[in-house]
C-alpha cells in the first residue's frame, strides 16, 4: 500500500528481480549471436535484431502468462509473481523494437507511408479470406502482430498503480486480461508468418510445446480451484464450517475457534489437525490455550492431558472431552458443528504443503515484496528456478539459433559505392552492360533505385549510350544489380574521337538467344530484394516488401525450380518492348506463366504472354 505515487519505486528485491531479467535476457544474446554469427557470419545486422527480439519477446510472453498458474498450483512461485509487470514492460520493449525494425526494413524507403502499408499491402488477401476459407493460410499476418503490439503497449502503459488506482480494480483487471487476446494474436501472427518460412520441424515443436505448457497450467489451476469450491459446498452442505487457516497453526499449539457458538480447541499434531471441545473436564480449562507435551494435550490450568485423537485421557485417568471432526480444504479448516460420540478416535485432516505446514525449525514463511530480504526458504526455491532458467533459455535459444533458416549467398553492400561504366539499355529491363573483364559477378547489372525503387528517371532517354555512375552492388548465384542510390552521379561518356557534345558512342543491344516459347510455374518476386537486399532470402517471399518493391518499379521475376531442385529466376518482361502490366498483389503467388525464354547475354528473361494463378496461387 502507498500514500502517495512515485514515477519509480525500486526497492532490493525490484532491483534483484530486474537484474535477474537483464541477466537471463544477456545469457540468451550471448548463447543467440554467438550460434548465429558462428554459424551464419554473413548475417545482417537488421535480421538478427527480427529475429532475437521477436524469439526473446514470445518466450517473455510465455513465462509471463505461465506464472500465475503456477503461483495458484504452487505458494513458493509467489516471490516471481510479485513484480510480473516488470517482465510484462520488458516483453513489450522487445515487441516494439521487433515491430520496429520489421516495418522499416520491410515497408519503408517506398510509395507508402510504412504504417499504411502494414495495413493495406494485403488488400487481396483479406478479401479472398472471405470468398474462400482455403485462403486463411494467406492472410496477413503482420496486421494480427501490430494488433498484439498495440494491446501489449496498453498493458504496459497502464501497469503502474496509478492506472489501477483511478480506473479502479475490475477495469484494470479486465484491461489487462487482454493479454490473452495478444497471445492468440501473436500465435496467429507466427503460424501465418515466421511458421510458414522456417523448415524446421522444432518450431512448431517448441510453440506447441509452448501453448500446451500455458493451457495445461491453466486447466490445472482451474481444476484444483474447482474442486476446491466443490469440497467446500460439500463441506457446508454436510454441517461444516470455515474455522480458521492451516497457515495461522503451529505445530502442537492450540488455537481456540467459535463454531456455532462453541469454543474448540484446534491442534496441528504430527502434521494433521485435530479438533476438541475448548472446556477441561477437571475444571474447566481452556484447552485451547494448551500445548501437546508428550504426545498429549495438555491443559494450562493444571495439566490435565487428553488424546487429540480421540479425547480420552491416558490410562488409569478416565475423563473425555468431545471431538469433531475435520477437513483441510484449499488450506482452510473445516470443523462440524456436531460433535462425534465420546470416545470416537478422530483420523484428523492431513495438511498439505510445504509453505503451510511450519515446524519449529521451519517456521511459516509469508513474502512481502517490500521487504528487504526474501523468507530464506522461499529465497532458496526462487533461486533454483532463476538457475534452471538460467540453463534452459540460453539453451533453448542455441537450438532455435541452430535450425533457423540459414541466410543465402546473396549480398548487398550497403554503404560501400562503387563507380560503374557501361553501355545502358532501357529494354527488355533497364540494365548496365559492360565488359567481361570489368564485370565482378556478371556482365549484365540490372538496375533499380534506393529504397522499394525502380532505377530513377536520369536513365530515360539514355538507351545505347555509355554512362558512368556511383552505387552499390547486389549479387546473388552469379546475377548481379546496381542500386543507384547516387541518381547525381551518372554522366554519358563522351566518345573521345568524336568529342562533340552532342555526339555520343550509341549501341545497340546485342541479340538475344531465343530458348523458346513455355509455360512456367513459380513464384513472384521483386528481385531487389531475392538478390540479396533482404537476408536470409530463403524460404517464404515477404510479401509486403515485394509489394512495396514491385510497386516502385523493381524488376519483377519469377521464382521457378529447376529439375535439381535449385531456384532459378526468369526476369519478367512485356512484350516487344511494352511495360509488363501485372497486379502487384500478386506478389508471393504461385504462377504459371507463357512467354517466350529468351537469354540476354546470359541473364533468362521471359517475354510475358499471359499468366494465370498455378495450383496454390488462389
Amino acid at each position: 500500500m502507498s500514500l502517495a505515487y512515485r514515477a519509480v519505486g525500486w526497492n532490493r528485491q525490484k532491483r534483484i528481480y530486474d537484474l535477474v531479467i537483464g541477466g537471463l535476457l544477456l545469457a540468451a544474446l550471448a548463447a543467440y549471436s554467438l550460434t548465429i554469427f558462428l554459424l551464419e557470419p554473413a548475417t545482417t545486422a537488421e535480421t538478427f535484431v527480427i529475429r532475437f527480439t521477436a524469439i526473446a519477446a514470445v518466450v517473455l510472453l510465455h513465462v509471463i502468462l505461465v506464472i500465475g498458474p503456477l503461483a495458484r498450483l504452487d505458494p513458493r512461485f509467489l516471490p516471481i509473481l510479485y513484480n510480473r509487470r516488470h517482465l510484462g514492460v520488458t516483453m513489450f520493449f522487445l515487441a516494439l523494437v521487433h515491430g520496429v525494425f520489421a516495418i522499416v526494413q520491410f515497408h519503408a524507403l517506398g510509395n507508402r507511408n510504412p504504417l499504411v502499408s502494414v495495413l493495406t499491402a494485403y488488400r487481396h488477401d483479406y478479401l479472398s479470406v472471405f470468398s474462400n476459407p482455403r485462403n486463411l493460410a494467406h492472410f496477413p499476418f503482420e496486421a494480427l502482430g501490430l494488433a498484439a503490439l498495440g494491446i501489449l503497449f496498453l498493458m504496459a502503459a497502464t501497469s503502474h498503480d496509478f492506472w489501477l488506482k483511478n480506473l479502479g480494480a475490475s477495469l484494470w483487471k479486465a484491461l489487462h486480461m487482454l493479454v490473452y487476446a495478444a497471445y492468440a494474436l501473436v500465435l496467429a501472427h507466427i503460424f501465418l508468418g515466421a511458421l510458414q518460412s522456417e523448415r524446421s520441424i522444432v518450431f512448431p515443436v517448441v510453440l506447441g510445446l509452448g501453448f500446451a505448457g500455458v493451457a495445461g497450467l491453466h486447466l490445472a489451476a482451474f481444476t484444483k480451484e474447482r474442486k476446491v469450491d466443490r469440497m467446500r459446498n460439500e463441506a457446508t452442505n454436510a454441517g461444516f464450517v470455515r474455522a480458521g487457516r492451516c497457515a495461522d497453526m503451529e505445530p502442537d499449539c492450540g488455537k481456540v475457534v467459535v463454531v456455532s457458538e462453541e469454543r474448540l480447541a484446534l491442534f496441528l499434531h504430527e502434521g494433521k489437525l485435530f479438533a476438541l471441545s475448548n472446556v477441561c473436564r477437571h475444571q474447566g480449562g481452556p484447552l485451547g490455550e494448551g500445548r501437546i507435551v508428550n504426545g498429549c494435550l495438555t491443559c494450562p490450568w493444571h495439566g490435565y492431558q487428553y488424546r487429540v485423537e480421540d479425547g480420552c485421557s491416558p490410562p488409569p485417568f478416565t475423563e473425555v472431552v468431545f471431538t469433531y471432526a475435520v477437513r483441510v480444504i484449499g488450506g482452510d479448516i473445516y470443523v462440524s458443528r456436531a460433535p462425534l460420540p465420546l470416545g470416537t478416535k478422530s483420523e484428523g485432516a492431513a495438511v498439505d504443503g510445504k509453505l503451510t505446514m511450519p515446524s519449529k525449525e521451519h517456521p511459516l514463511e509469508f513474502y512481502i515484496g517490500w521487504k528487504a530480504n526474501s523468507p530464506a526458504r522461499l529465497g532458496k526455491h526462487s533461486m533454483k528456478v532463476v538457475g534452471a532458467l538460467l540453463i534452459a533459455v540460453p539453451l533453448l535459444f542455441f537450438v532455435v539459433a541452430r535450425v533457423q533458416n540459414p541466410v543465402d549467398s546473396g549480398g548487398f553492400e550497403f554503404g560501400v559505392e562503387r563507380t560503374f561504366e557501361g553501355v545502358l539499355y532501357e529494354t527488355p529491363l533497364p540494365l548496365l552492360q559492360v565488359s567481361a573483364s570489368n564485370a565482378s559477378a556478371a556482365a549484365n547489372f540490372l538496375l533499380v533505385g534506393y529504397g522499394k525503387y525502380g532505377p530513377p528517371d536520369v536513365i530515360r532517354g539514355k538507351n545505347g549510350q555509355k554512362v558512368r555512375f556511383s552505387g552499390s552492388l547486389i549479387q546473388r548465384n552469379g546475377v548481379a544489380m546496381i542500386e543507384m542510390n547516387r541518381p547525381d552521379s551518372l554522366e554519358v561518356v563522351v566518345n573521345k574521337e568524336r568529342p562533340s557534345s552532342t555526339a555520343y558512342q550509341v549501341s545497340k543491344p546485342p541479340l538475344p538467344v531465343s530458348l523458346g516459347k513455355g509455360t512456367f510455374v513459380g513464384e513472384l518476386v521483386d528481385t531487389k530484394c531475392f538478390f540479396g537486399v533482404m537476408r536470409p532470402a530463403t524460404g517464404k517471399v515477404h510479401r509486403a516488401c515485394a509489394i512495396r518493391c514491385l510497386s516502385g518499379g523493381a524488376p519483377p521475376g519469377l521464382l521457378v525450380y529447376d529439375a535439381g531442385g535449385n531456384t532459378v529466376v526468369l526476369l519478367l518482361a512485356g512484350l516487344q518492348g511494352k511495360k509488363l502490366d501485372i497486379d502487384i498483389e500478386l506478389a508471393a503467388r504461385t504462377l504459371e506463366v507463357e512467354g517466350d525464354l529468351e537469354l540476354h547475354n546470359g541473364m533468362p528473361i521471359l517475354r510475358v504472354e499471359r499468366w494465370r494463378f498455378g495450383p496454390e496461387g488462389r
